[in-house]
Formats: structure tokens, C-alpha cells, sequence
């Protein structure tokens, strides 16, 4: 988690999402056969610590950020995080579900001000609304106040 600044322009970074893609579940690195098994059927999981890690989901970090925020009284001009708010989700994906993180990104959506945001952790290029664009390969040049 991060704010800071560039060009005079503020940025409010954040990381962390939960994995949509473990389906079929979460194995142990010495599980050779079961994940030889799980790939010839193409199913659906990752390795604990190899592709998965327990702290993919940020906890201490949220209080850091809310008062990041509210130092810059609720506005910053771009944020910058890897999964969305509780409410971009279903413009996405109907299957994605809502989750801790999720919700405190929808507080964030719901008090900032922004121009623009800008997350990834679905692997598509999409402008999603005005103001969210999801980004994965796409490289998107940003308008910077010059003075």
C-alpha cells in the first residue's frame, strides 16, 4: 500500500486478491501425483507457496491505507490496485465473489474522489465505466497536470 505522488498527480496503490482460480483446491508442493493428476484434467488449482500463499489477501495494511486516505481528505487522482471494488465485480464476471478485500475497496470507491482506476487481477484489457479500466497486457498513458 502506497500514496504518493508523480508529476503532481496523487496515487494510491494497493495490492492483494483473493484467487479465483482454486476451484478444485490448494495442494502441497510434495502431492506430485495428485498435481500430475489435476493438470492432465486441466482442473482448476494452485501450490501452497509455489502459486499460492496464504497472504494473498492484505490485513494490517487496510488501516494504513484508510488513513493515507483521509490525510489527502478523500482524494487522490488515480488508485492503482490488483482486484476491484464489490461493485465492478458482476461487470466483470457474475462468478467472481465479494470478499473482505473487496469491501474495503467499495468504501474506497464509494468516499474518494478519483479520475481514474486502474486494476488487473482478471486478466482482460476493459474499460469497465468512465472511471474503472481493468488492464492486463495494455499499457494506457495517463493526462498529468503540466504546471
Amino acid at each position: 500500500m502506497a500514496l504518493f505522488e508523480v508529476f503532481k498527480e496523487t496515487f494510491f496503490a494497493f495490492v492483494g486478491a483473493r484467487s479465483h482460480d482454486i476451484q478444485d483446491g490448494i495442494l502441497n508442493l510434495d502431492e506430485e501425483e495428485k498435481i500430475y493428476q489435476y493438470r492432465k484434467r486441466g482442473t482448476y488449482f494452485r501450490i501452497r507457496d509455489y502459486s499460492w500463499w496464504n497472504l494473498e489477501l492484505p490485513t494490517e495494511e487496510m488501516q494504513s491505507g484508510i488513513t493515507k486516505i483521509e490525510k489527502h481528505n478523500y482524494k487522490v487522482d488515480y488508485i492503482i490496485t490488483h482486484c476491484c471494488s464489490t461493485n465492478i465485480h458482476p461487470l466483470i464476471n457474475l462468478a467472481y465473489k465479494k470478499d473482505y478485500l473487496t469491501d474495503y475497496l467499495q468504501t474506497i470507491a464509494e468516499k474518494c474522489d478519483f479520475k481514474k482506476w486502474f486494476f488487473g487481477h482478471y486478466h482482460e484489457n476493459k474499460s469497465i465505466n468512465s472511471q474503472f479500466k481493468l488492464l492486463y497486457e495494455d499499457i494506457v498513458p495517463i493526462e498529468y497536470n503540466r504546471c
